[in-house]
């Protein structure tokens, strides 16, 4: 393969993670990231029906991020979760926040930690 097309290609590579590095700052930082309990409905046939899951707010320079979980009483804000963000991604010209964190399993049961934030303007 030519040089100057591996060379160019490593460029392009380094300059794609610059720009995820540089991006991935405007997600809210944990520590500032709020949980809050909520029972989230949906229905099951004409049957309406609650699960557990958590409401999550925060606040920056970009604006309110909001996101939820559901069917699942784990606060992913937890110390024992390791929350970080993940990816920022710009959809439909809405940014969202992706964040992930350590898998823990307890009483037999495994919590995979998964949230997604959003950028209301």
């Amino acid at each position: 393969m030519d040089k100057t097309l591996v060379l160019g290609l490593m460029t392009a590579c380094l300059l794609a993670g610059n720009a995820y590095a540089a991006d991935i700052d405007k997600c809210p930082k944990v520590n500032d990231i709020k949980s809050e309990p909520t029972k989230q409905e949906y229905f099951v046939g004409k049957e309406k029906k609650f699960e557990d899951g958590f409401k999550y707010t925060s606040s920056n320079a970009e604006g309110l991020w909001t996101g939820e979980t559901a069917g699942t009483t784990d606060d992913y804000l937890a110390d024992k979760y390791e929350l970080a963000p993940e990816s920022y991604q710009v959809v439909d010209g809405v940014p969202r926040c992706n964040y992930g964190g350590k898998t823990i399993v307890e009483n037999g049961e495994t919590a995979i930690p998964n949230l997604r934030l959003t950028l209301h303007k």
